[in-house]
């Protein structure tokens, strides 16, 4: 066994972690990351993010083509290459990839799982490396969920989908949050026979309602058997199909599919890492628990960072995390983490979702009177020329000083526009303030002053 010590020992090599190390080396320490036997590059580079939304962007074109002649253009038939997709995407993954192992290589690696030994040292192989503090970044998994019969079943998870080079010919999708939805509507324009159930009443359920309600219209239109408020009892094999029985408000639902796509939510990986051994709170359910600083609460040498801490991540929300753990795990003074700054989020739908800052849910979870005013897209000259008038923008203001506090875009260029929408709800802008700026004609960008114009209204 080769004993070595470190400034910092980072648990992990996705986005949270090498964010992390990178803060911390830019600051002189000494930092030793560890990693799986796996390929570098974590789940964003190699099987999260980008190689999803190389897939979601192919269907996405079809869509437009599709709708071509709304603005008077004929196409012939649309046929959708996905051999062709996977080949572009892994050349692209294999791109990202090799930047990430680029950048990986500079740093003393240390292959292999984890497992702390004390509350300053963990195993890795045949290295005992001790640390005066850790960030743990292991990431999170897909489960199957508790349904009767479904781990005699063929299942796929999104990874497997970003591998498949023929669609099947039906698919049941276990899961209406952001990525079940996406690929929901991914398959069906692959010509796929999709059912998608939701437990919830409605789809994204940590959004508000009403966003979910324009998902489930434009999965819908896509040919989306949509069932919510489901609860799935069985499944089971019937010949070479698969059958998932659900019991639902309006009675028993049941489809017959190729296989299952589990887009249920996914829970923080602690595997291996004997947390009891490194006095340090947590398990598969809650993630690694930390205070508002990123700190264990009960070893305070451990920090962590990114999908481990149990909470809904994303890959800006994950490098946020990282850096602040890293940082806070040496400042004199460590900083609270700001997640309401920063949790902003996208679905990758047609229409395209993007919720900046708070929800309706959340305002009224706090007790936050708010005034809220909705305008649908196809109030601006841009949407109804470009044939893109699906959707709204919603907007959230504060009584009394008017500040807004929470912005949702499902329009087609929701995701762009949703940067100038971070960074008026970043700054404090009042919606006076917002009805007031320039904004160029036509463009979309315009929904954000009219909705604002509502509000004082």
């Amino acid at each position: 066994m080769r004993d070595e010590r470190h400034e910092l020992c980072v648990i992990g090599a996705g986005t949270a972690g090498f964010a992390a190390a990178e803060a911390v080396r830019a600051e002189g320490r000494d930092v030793v990351l560890v990693t799986g036997e796996d390929e570098l590059g974590g789940t964003c580079i190699l099987r999260g993010c980008m190689p999803a939304k190389t897939l979601l962007a192919a269907t996405q074109s079809e869509g437009e083509i599709k709708r071509a002649h709304d603005v008077g253009v004929e196409t012939g038939p649309v046929h959708v290459d996905l051999p062709a997709i996977v080949r572009r995407k892994r050349a692209l993954v294999d791109y990202f990839a090799a930047d990430r192992v680029h950048e990986l290589a500079s740093y003393p690696l240390a292959r292999g799982d984890a497992r702390f030994v004390a509350s300053d040292t963990v195993v890795v192989g045949e290295r005992r490396i001790a640390a005066e503090r850790f960030v743990i970044a292991t990431g999170a998994k897909t489960v199957l969920p508790r349904i009767d019969g479904l781990a005699d079943v063929p299942t796929i998870t999104s990874a497997d989908v970003l591998e498949m080079t023929r669609a099947p010919r039906s698919i049941g999708v276990l899961g209406g949050g952001p990525i079940g939805c996406a690929f929901a509507q991914f398959f069906a324009r692959l010509g796929t026979r999709v059912t998608l159930f939701q437990d919830a009443p409605e789809l994204l359920r940590a959004d508000d309602p009403d966003v979910g309600s324009a998902v489930r219209a434009s999965l819908l239109r896509d040919g989306v058997d949509v069932v919510t408020a489901a609860d799935v009892r069985r499944v089971f094999r019937d010949g070479d199909v698969t059958v998932i029985l659900a019991d639902t408000p309006q009675g028993a639902h049941g489809a017959r599919c190729e296989t299952v796509l589990i887009a249920t939510n996914r829970r923080p990986n602690v595997d291996g890492l004997d947390l009891a051994a490194g006095g340090i709170d947590g398990d598969r359910a809650r993630g690694i628990v930390v205070d508002e600083m990123l700190r264990s609460r009960s070893n305070p040498r451990v920090f962590a960072a990114g999908d481990v801490l149990g909470r809904r991540n994303m890959v800006h929300t994950a490098e946020y995390g990282g850096r602040l753990a890293a940082r806070n795990a040496f400042a004199r003074e460590p900083v609270a983490a700001q997640w309401d700054r920063w949790e902003a989020h996208a679905i990758y739908a047609q229409p395209q979702v993007a919720i900046v800052g708070m929800t309706e849910r959340v305002c009224r979870a706090r007790g936050i009177d708010v005034r809220v005013a909705t305008l649908p897209a196809s109030e601006v000259g841009e949407a109804l020329v470009s044939g893109e008038s699906e959707g709204f923008v919603k907007m959230l203001a504060r009584r009394g000083d008017g500040r807004v506090l929470g912005i949702a875009l499902v329009i087609d260029d929701a995701i762009d526009l949703a940067g100038e929408a971070i960074a008026l709800t970043d700054r404090g802008a009042t919606a006076r303030e917002i009805a007031e700026m320039p904004h160029l004609h036509p463009t979309m960008s315009e929904l954000l002053a009219r909705v604002a114009e509502k509000l004082l209204a």
